[in-house]
């Protein structure tokens, strides 16, 4: 089952890609990590190089049942909004 991704940047906060470390990312924390909050993160290597992201399936989608983040989002995003 396709889940879309939500851009809560769960699996770069939690552990670099080989990429990333590659170009100097500290293995946890992954300071090609852009954005403030969940939702609004995206990477800087793969926005600089889009076929990067398919090859590391980057916003495919997170599979993470412990991502908390991902659970807020989609909380907010299929609640009614309050007129």
């Amino acid at each position: 089952m396709e889940r879309p991704c939500l851009r809560s940047g769960y699996c770069c906060k939690k552990a670099t890609c080989a990429v990333g470390v590659a170009h100097g990312a500290d293995p946890v924390g992954c300071k090609f990590l852009r954005g403030d909050n969940p939702g609004d993160f995206d990477c800087r290597l793969v926005s600089d190089n889009p076929d990067l992201g398919k090859a590391l399936a980057i916003g495919a989608g997170c599979c993470s049942s412990l991502n908390s983040d991902r659970r807020m989002l989609l909380k907010v995003i299929t609640s009614p909004a309050q007129s």
